[in-house]
């Protein structure tokens, strides 16, 4: 059922269509009277693994690559200023610490999403992606 959005419960409370209960759809949606869950599904019909995640969990992940991508900008900017002497050689030393700051606060929150992201990972053929030492 490639990319559909399915409603499913978690327990075994009788649904509105009989087919439901047989494991068919209607039209893609199933209907629960009771603790829906809605499974928007982006697989194909050759992916043979896949993993369910909680929205807010992909929510945080995005988040966190905006905030990630933004700071990166922010440091090409700087880097820029720098570069096309813009900036006093005394404000570049104050800058360059606090950029660091940002750069370190961001690898730790990347790396934190890339272990959260590593476990299910791990349980399939693809196996972990292993972080980049520094």
């Amino acid at each position: 059922m490639p990319n559909s959005i399915r409603t499913t419960s978690n327990t075994n409370t009788p649904t509105l269509s009989n087919q439901t209960l047989n494991g068919s759809y209607d039209n893609g949606v199933s209907i629960v009277q009771n603790k829906q869950r809605k499974v928007i599904d982006l697989t194909s019909a050759d992916d043979d693994e896949v993993i369910l995640m909680p929205s807010i969990m992909l929510s945080d992940i995005a988040c966190d690559i905006n905030g990630a991508a933004t700071v990166l900008h922010d440091l090409g900017q700087l880097l820029n200023l720098v570069y096309q002497q813009k900036v006093e050689p005394s404000t570049v030393i104050a800058m360059a610490r606090l950029s660091q700051d940002a750069a370190d606060t961001w690898i730790n929150l990347l790396y934190s999403q890339l272990d959260t992201i590593n476990e299910p990972l791990a349980q399939t053929g693809f196996g972990k992606v292993d972080a980049c030492a520094y």
